[in-house]
């Protein structure tokens, strides 16, 4: 499954790794997976590296996971912040559309070129969103 996760307890974060093909199907199947994680907990932010990701579902499909906020399989779920570091104009294009259509969930999602800069942002040492790759 191209859908990976461990939890950062110290962090107080989960950390996402996405790879190859990503469909919505392993988006849920992963949230399942989430929920029966025992170090789970209410407001843990996300830190999702999407760097080696080929394709992402479709915007509906996108729509439908960005709905389905994991708050509602699972009571202990419930991020609030999403760093997502992506290696693609595509990709950083596409987080950005996640990320108007997350926001009515209380998910605020940013999407980063550098891991650095996406963990600082999370733990509250940087403010707004990130420069894109042509302001660098």
């Amino acid at each position: 499954m191209p859908v990976h996760h461990e939890i950062d307890q110290a962090a107080g974060r989960i950390v996402l790794r996405f790879s190859g093909d990503v469909t919505a199907r392993e988006i849920f199947e992963y949230y399942g997976t989430l929920a029966a994680d025992p170090l789970n907990r209410p407001n843990l932010a996300v830190l999702a590296d999407c760097r080696e990701v080929t394709s992402v579902p479709t915007f509906d499909e996108l729509g439908v996971v960005a709905n389905t906020n994991p708050r509602a399989t699972s009571m202990r779920a419930g991020a609030t912040r999403a760093a997502i570091v992506v290696s693609s104009q595509w990709l950083f294009g596409i987080t950005r559309q996640f990320s108007v259509l997350a926001e009515p969930n209380g998910i605020h999602v940013v999407p980063f070129y550098d891991v650095r800069e996406a963990e600082r942002w999370l733990s509250g040492d940087a403010a707004g969103a990130p420069a894109s790759e042509h302001d660098r």
